[in-house]
């Protein structure tokens, strides 16, 4: 049943990147019939041919010409329009296959791009990322294979039909000599199908691990563990995956060696029998030879049908883990009477419990108001639900219970793009692109000037650190800004912030990886930055929420206590007291 769903799944999967193509797959399909009607008429034509050449008196044809003459220009003719046409399909299939390729990988990623946040937490983007590449290789491959084999099929049709018109029993060994080799094939796919599958998923385990500790540099490097994951790697591909993919591939060579058997002795069994027909006047020479020709003709398509069916069955396979994907509901960004204005940067919760899928509860029964302008210190222990109330202003999750409010409006209202331009975050981990540090800093406002790009510099103290490197501005940063320490990537965040010029302004740890020096420094950007702009504050470094205009105390998803710093430190056995006398050192 499982199988039946995925072949279902695979079929759908193809449908939907096939149908972007109808127009060129028409046009292939129709070329193809033409190039099987030549094709189907060649060895006909050569045979005719060689038995006027032996029998030079037959005379002349209708057009004055002798019969040879006329049966080569014949022939000429379709092997042109057969070549042309062929040549026609070939290009056009390379275009669309090509062209489908991209398109597949292209539509794959930015499908990757507008899911949720949620599905991005919860899965293996690696391997989902493999699953758009092996659909973008496999499905075309499809189509390319198709476009092959169709012709040829139609060819043999054609072949069949003029071969019994030239002798039953000399066709009857052709089609008994291709049964044999189908029954054959039929006998070895299915498991070999499924073994195909198997070494597949074995290869890609393989190729995910090893990826996935090439993307994990640093703390390979920091382990000293180059030889620990080399040794997997090598496991992994040269032994686990090695083993049964070899194989695979001495299975197909002896389908191979059978198929030239079986042509051979097909061949061999219309010759020996051609000399008593030939001997008998029955056939001509020339029938004999456009009989052999039609022998090769045969076999060609279910060779190749042989070899596609290890094709079609990975196509299918990856089409059917594509789409598995593809069928993932991405954001609606846009909902109905979608709300796209200029927010102040107020914000409510009212009443919000929101949980993940994989946990219970992680905020329960929150209700918050925020004036615009005002900033608000979140504190608490790793998993008290501070970085999930900051999700939800950004509209990345929607609550079970309640509304989130924005300007007096539910965020499930708002056009999410336009929403998220007015938000700025300053995360604790920054992730940058393997760009320049100009384009780094304004990545999402790609317009920006540079004049601007270096005023948000210069305020958040990264100007000097900018201009003391050979390229300046155009410096690459490296994989992940890999050739930046962890203080200059948050001083990039903060510029990158900066030039937002944000309604709404996050703040991650902004200065958990900064010298004394450098933090105070940052800490005077920060708050022009926060000047008149609604800042949320999430830290476990008290030092850095003192001056906020509110601190909510976070335990379990709850907010247990409220106030100012002083008024915090003012209640007895408080969670905030408790956590500021270990930070000063009192315990």
């Amino acid at each position: 049943m499982q199988k039946e769903s995925n072949f279902k799944k695979g079929i759908r999967g193809i449908n939907r990147h096939l149908g972007s193509f109808k127009k060129e797959i028409i046009i292939i399909s129709a070329l193809g019939i033409v190039s099987s009607i030549a094709n189907g008429f060649v060895p006909y034509i050569s045979g005719r041919f060689f038995d006027s050449l032996i029998n030079l008196s037959d005379g002349v044809t209708s057009m004055g010409l002798p019969l040879w003459t006329s049966l080569l220009i014949i022939w000429a003719v379709i092997q042109l329009v057969a070549n042309n046409v062929d040549w026609i399909i070939d290009r056009l299939t390379r275009y669309t296959d090509t062209k489908m390729h991209l398109n597949i990988q292209t539509l794959g990623f930015i499908h990757l791009l507008k899911l949720p946040v949620e599905f991005h937490k919860n899965e293996h983007i690696q391997e989902s990322i493999q699953k758009i590449s092996m659909a973008g290789w496999r499905i075309p491959a499809i189509l390319r294979n198709i476009s092959q084999i169709a012709p040829q099929l139609l060819s043999v049709l054609i072949g069949l039909i003029l071969s019994l018109t030239i002798n039953v029993n000399l066709a009857l060994i052709l089609v008994f000599g291709v049964f044999i080799y189908v029954i054959l094939l039929l006998k070895i796919l299915p498991p070999l199908a499924k073994a195909d599958e198997a070494t597949h998923r074995l290869w890609e385990e393989s190729w995910d691990l090893a990826a996935s500790s090439v993307n994990q540099i640093d703390s390979v490097k920091q382990a000293s563990s180059e030889e620990y994951e080399s040794k997997n790697m090598k496991e992994n591909f040269l032994i686990k995956t090695f083993g049964p993919w070899i194989k695979m591939e001495l299975i197909w060579s002896n389908v191979n060696f059978f198929q030239r058997i079986i042509v051979f002795v097909t061949q061999l069994s219309v010759f020996v029998l051609s000399v008593h027909l030939i001997g008998s006047g029955v056939i001509t020479v020339g029938e004999l030879i456009a009989v052999n020709g039609y022998s090769v003709m045969f076999f060609g398509p279910f060779v190749t049908l042989g070899h596609s069916w290890q094709v079609f069955q990975n196509g299918l396979t990856s089409a059917a883990s594509a789409e598995e994907l593809f069928e993932k509901e991405t954001e609606i960004y846009t909902p109905l009477n979608a709300v796209s204005q200029e927010i102040s940067g107020g914000v409510q919760f009212e009443d919000v419990t929101f949980g993940y899928e994989t946990e219970g509860d992680v905020l329960s029964d929150i209700n918050v108001e925020v004036r615009k302008g005002e900033s608000i210190a979140l504190v608490g222990e790793s998993g008290s639900g501070k970085s999930t109330l900051i999700s939800l202003i950004s509209a990345y999750y929607f609550p079970q219970k309640g509304r989130v409010l924005i300007d007096g409006i539910d965020t499930s209202k708002y056009d999410l793009l336009s929403l998220r331009k007015q938000i700025a975050v300053v995360p604790q981990e920054i992730a940058l692109f393997n760009d320049t540090i100009e384009n780094n800093i304004k990545y999402g406002n790609f317009d920006a000037k540079f004049e601007d790009i270096k005023n948000v510099a210069r305020e958040s103290h990264l100007e000097e650190f900018i201009e003391g490197l050979s390229n300046g501005y155009k410096t690459l940063v490296g994989e992940r800004g890999v050739k930046l320490s962890v203080g200059q990537k948050q001083r990039l965040a903060i510029a990158r912030a900066m030039l937002r010029n944000p309604k709404i302004l996050i703040l991650d740890e902004p200065t958990s990886a900064l010298d004394s020096m450098t933090e105070k420094f940052i800490t005077e950007s920060l708050e022009k930055l926060m000047k008149d702009r609604t800042t949320f504050i999430i830290a476990h470094r008290l030092s850095t929420v003192r001056k906020a205009n509110r601190i909510f105390v976070f335990d379990k998803g709850k907010i247990i206590e409220s106030g100012t710093h002083a008024e915090l430190l003012k209640i007895k056995d408080g969670f905030y007291k408790k956590l500021h006398d270990y930070q000063i050192g009192v315990y």
